[in-house]
């Protein structure tokens, strides 16, 4: 695997898998995450949550409905409940009759961590409360993720409570939606200390991309699923995209 510090320099193009292989196989899933790496993913991207019982889980909705044959929100399940559910039943954007994958529970973020963290880095975006981003932050240090994943954190407070906990934790601040490309923003969190930053696609300009390099930041645009957008953007000087369909980009070359 490669490092964020050799992802952060390269001029090569580097590839985020978002949510996993989230359109081949199960979106933030084990099996997910396995086919993404299998794919040359040069980092996966994931959401955390927490459940019940304080454990750090790996789900982008609010509810475990769409992707599940459970209900409501994770943080009403026990961690053992939520493993017991089946959560592969979302795949190439719609809604399957069967699981996917039968018997694939929700993966905790540690899980992830253990298969994951020697073999590809991370984009971690985060959605907990303070005692649930202490958990995370805990991990991320035990299982040594300093250069191999950075935290992707909306709240500044969240952002500081991150830093105040260790300074060793890599941040990628992510400011309003439509605000990610705003120069004044880059410039934010280049002083803030960040090296990757996440611009939204239909926002980005030449000048996103110039200012970035002139700022020290690598910045991995949401996102890119076809090669007509991967080229009109490379076009204006991207290098780093997030992707559903990380096989199919990868299979281009660009």
């Amino acid at each position: 695997m490669r490092f964020l510090s050799e992802l952060h320099r390269t001029e090569k193009v580097i590839w985020t898998a978002h949510r996993g292989a989230s359109f081949e196989d199960a979106e933030n899933t084990l099996s997910g995450f396995r086919r993404a790496v299998e794919a040359g993913a040069d980092m996966i991207e994931f959401d955390i949550r927490m459940s019940r019982d304080g454990v750090p889980v790996i789900l982008h909705d609010r509810t475990v409905d769409r992707t599940s044959n459970m209900t409501g929100e994770p943080e009403k399940h026990t961690f053992a409940e939520l493993k017991k559910g089946e959560f592969t039943f979302f795949s190439r954007n719609k809604r399957l009759t069967e699981p996917l994958h039968p018997g694939e529970g929700m993966p905790s973020f540690e899980e992830v961590l253990a298969e994951f963290g020697e073999k590809v880095c991370m984009n971690m975006q985060i959605y907990a409360s303070r005692d649930g981003l202490a958990e995370i932050c805990r991990l991320y240090l035990k299982y040594k993720m300093t250069d191999k994943g950075y935290m992707t954190i909306a709240d500044r407070g969240d952002a500081d409570f991150v830093r105040q906990y260790s300074p060793d934790i890599e941040i990628c601040l992510t400011p309003g939606w439509g605000e990610r490309a705003d120069p004044e923003k880059l410039k934010l969190c280049a002083d803030y200390g960040c090296r990757f930053v996440q611009p939204v696609a239909e926002t980005v300009t030449p000048e996103t991309f110039q200012l970035c390099r002139d700022l020290g930041l690598r910045a991995n645009v949401f996102f890119a699923d076809t090669g007509d957008e991967v080229r009109r953007m490379t076009a204006m000087g991207a290098r780093s995209f997030l992707t559903n369909r990380i096989g199919d980009m990868k299979a281009l070359d660009f």
